[in-house]
């Protein structure tokens, strides 16, 4: 069935091509008056395009037929789109409801992440993605934005239509102008896949990667020719409508920064193309240019005022637009051939794909890129299935652009996929940041670096390197090797060193053996650690592995000389997670559910006294929030210990800290067991979204109750400890950010300033 479906497809598609059918379709919407060829002619300007749609409506409403398109940059979207046989409120409807400011978004949210790259994320929350080699050598990005969002946004704008060998098979004949960067040349274009032209024709230099087209590095046409005439006018355009959304130049007391200079210059350069283009015209032509002196090219959130300001100038024009206007029949028929053309159009939203072709540009193998696309041949995809795909292969964090075109060739869909590997990879280094202070007697800081080496081999394996500086210190290194392609099963191990300050409120007699009459005392604990284990990504969110570890290290009483505990432990672990949150510090969405069982043979010694021991460990953690509009209630539990009969606890427990029994600094409390729950309110106060990013502010608070304990018969509800907080949070681009104030059973409170994610 769904070959027969494919043949009736393919018949289909090549009518739309049948140049006999153009010819005729064209003649047609000349009609009997061999009326003068329009061509309408749209420059660039970011947010102000939405004037271009305002212009469309009016000429629409008064029956003024476009026979050429030609567009550069925000020109080129909305000619393209016009091009395609939509009307001005059809351009209108989806322009309008489209994300741009999520076009320049590079990366999936975290709940699209891999739960390896989560992890990675959360910890070292400083995402630069710095390139440097193994050889210590640095590597720039080509942009600030690698183009993957707009890609996204485009091919869903168009629908997908597939790739035409001429763009005079749209409904109407167009075309966008891009600029070769390696030649600051014009390029015009011409056929292709019509997203991918409109985002060459978009790029913004400097902010946005090139689109190869061609063999050529294609940037935004305004650089060269901002309003297309001449391009119209070699199409056979009789008449130019020109609609030119042109910035004025700043005036002098502006050029005081070297960012105003660079802008005022770029702004001459695109005036002066631009003013070029307008001498090409001649009398009966028609300028217009709308008033959207009130609007920067970035303000996505005034394209309603533009649209108003492109209807006000073409109504305002009215007396030089009308001898173009039809008479109803004629214009019927305009409108009846544009519409045949646009049904000849094989834009749908399903395909029968009948092969893939990968172009392959980075270090992965062709099957390992395939698996993790997981799409089959032989069968109708769907675009959603198709995008979901790109994203589930995007949310590896390795690449810097996924795209792809349906090519229809001899009687088939051939789905072309381009994969390009981060330029500046395939080592990455990213850091971390974070400080706490209680205003009492203790602050904490931690800085660190992760450096990631991807794709060691041709299913994806990499090397990690982490070391931290700070209250606490640690430098850890692991290697990950996927099994398969798909990078269901994997094996991994890995090697560290930690050294850590706790401190220690006793209360059982067991502590008095180290000292008489100590009970609180802080101790250095120092380790050497190592792993290796054998895992299963169950979902891309999901992971079950089991291990066997390590860990040789001792204990130290500080302030106390001589009193050491020395200690080894090894034995098997399994450990599963679950991890679906859309933010690891301020989550609306998701769960999180992290376990970890295990069975160790333990040894400790302090001076002649030795203990040997089969212990017993366990750790789960779970987190879950739940929002309405702005208001989010999070419930956190956290449960530990171990069986151990160590003096001091080799698989130590913690509380302390804001959400962490507040009221007692970070680390406070420490022992071998631990129960907590918490619920933590948080209402989402300003959004501060800046388009790019985001840094909403939040008023909260907690109610906590929990504690730790050394022996497993202290357990109690009664023993408990009860706290709150109340705080301001700011989730910043360089970690969460708080303000807030703890109060704890036994009068114990504290004000908490931190900056940064966890110390851990």
């Amino acid at each position: 069935m769904f070959k027969q479906y494919r043949m009736l497809g393919s018949v289909f598609c090549l009518l739309a091509f049948n140049q006999m059918a153009f010819a005729q379709v064209t003649a047609d919407v000349e009609s009997n008056h061999d009326r003068k060829k329009i061509g309408l002619v749209l420059s660039g300007g970011g947010a102000k395009g939405a004037a271009h749609i305002g212009v469309i409506e009016v000429l629409e409403a008064n029956r003024i037929p476009i026979d050429i398109v030609t567009g550069t940059s925000m020109g080129a979207y909305v000619g393209g789109m016009y091009a395609m046989g939509l009307d001005a409120t059809e351009v209108k409807n989806r322009t309008f409801a489209a994300d741009w400011e999520g076009g320049y978004k590079e990366r999936v949210g975290r709940n699209d992440l891999v739960l390896r790259r989560k992890q990675q994320n959360d910890d070292y929350q400083l995402h630069t993605d710095l390139g440097i080699s193994l050889e210590g050598e640095f590597k720039s990005k080509p942009g600030a934005f690698q183009g993957q969002g707009m890609a996204v946004l485009l091919r869903s704008l168009t629908h997908n239509l597939p790739t035409l060998k001429s763009f005079d098979d749209l409904a109407i004949p167009y075309r966008s102008v891009a600029t070769d960067i390696a030649k600051v040349q014009p390029v015009v274009l011409d056929s292709g896949h019509l997203a991918t032209t409109m985002q060459a024709s978009m790029t913004v230099p400097g902010a946005l990667k090139p689109v190869i087209w061609n063999n050529k590095q294609l940037v935004d046409g305004g650089v060269v020719n901002n309003m297309p005439v001449d391009v119209a006018k070699s199409l056979g355009a009789d008449v130019i409508i020109a609609v030119d959304l042109r910035d004025p130049l700043l005036p002098e007391s502006d050029l005081n920064s070297a960012l105003n200079i660079i802008s005022q210059l770029i702004t001459f350069m695109t005036n002066s193309n631009t003013d070029h283009q307008i001498s090409l015209m001649k009398e009966g032509d028609v300028y217009l240019q709308p008033d959207v002196t009130f609007m920067t090219a970035p303000d996505f959130d005034k394209m309603e005022a533009a649209y108003q300001a492109g209807k006000n100038v073409a109504r305002a024009s009215l007396s030089q637009l009308l001898p173009y206007q039809l008479s109803e029949d004629d214009y019927m028929a305009y409108i009846k051939a544009k519409q045949d053309r646009r049904s000849r159009l094989s834009s749908r939203p399903a395909y029968y794909i009948d092969n893939i072709v990968l172009n392959n540009h980075t270090l992965l193998s062709d099957p390992a890129l395939l698996a993790l696309l997981d799409l089959p041949v032989d069968r109708v995809i769907s675009t959603e299935e198709l995008e979901q795909a790109v994203e589930r292969l995007h949310a590896q964090d390795n690449f810097s652009r996924i795209t792809y075109v349906i090519d229809q060739k001899d009687d088939e869909n051939i789905l072309n996929l381009d994969v390009t590997e981060k330029s500046w990879g395939p080592g990455y280094l990213n850091f971390k940041f974070s400080f706490e202070d209680d205003f009492t007697n203790r602050s904490d800081f931690s800085f660190g670096a992760q450096y990631i080496y991807t794709d060691l081999t041709d299913r994806g394996g990499e090397w990690k390197l982490e070391w931290e500086i700070g209250s606490w210190k640690k430098v850890n290194t692991e290697f990950y090797f996927p099994i398969d392609y798909k990078q269901e099963y994997f094996t991994a191990f890995g090697l560290g060193w930690n050294n850590e300050i706790r401190k220690f409120t006793a209360g059982n007699d067991v502590f008095a053996t180290l000292e008489p009459g100590l009970f609180n005392f802080e101790t250095q604990y120092e380790d050497v650690n190592t792993f290796a284990e054998i895992g299963w990504n169950i979902r891309p969110w999901s992971a079950i592995k089991v291990g066997y570890q390590g860990q040789l290290g001792d204990v130290t009483l500080i302030d106390n000389d001589g009193i050491k505990e020395k200690y080894s432990a090894y034995g098997p672990y399994i450990a599963a997670t679950h991890d679906t949150l859309d933010s690891y510090y301020f989550p609306s969405a998701g769960l999180l559910i992290d376990a970890r069982f295990g069975h160790s043979q333990t040894s400790s010694e302090v001076g002649s006294n030795q203990a040997d021991d089969e212990t017993f460990y366990y750790d789960v953690n779970l987190m879950k929030p739940f929002s309405y509009d702005r208001h989010t209630i999070s419930a956190l539990v956290k449960t530990g210990g171990s069986d151990s009969n160590e003096l001091l606890p080799i698989y130590v427990q913690d509380l302390g800290g804001l959400f962490n029994l507040s009221g007692y600094h970070r680390y406070e409390l420490n022992g071998r067991y631990r129960a907590f729950g918490a619920l933590i309110y948080r209402y989402r106060w300003i959004d501060n979204d800046f388009g790019v990013f985001s840094t909403p502010i939040y008023l909260g608070g907690s109610l906590e109750q929990g504690g730790v304990w050394n022996d497993k018969s202290d357990i109690s509800w009664n023993s408990a400890i009860t706290a709150g907080s109340l705080y301001i949070g700011i989730d910043s681009p360089i970690g969460p950010v708080y303000l807030g104030y703890g109060l704890a059973d036994g009068k114990e409170s504290s004000f908490y300033f931190s900056l940064g994610g966890s110390f851990k």
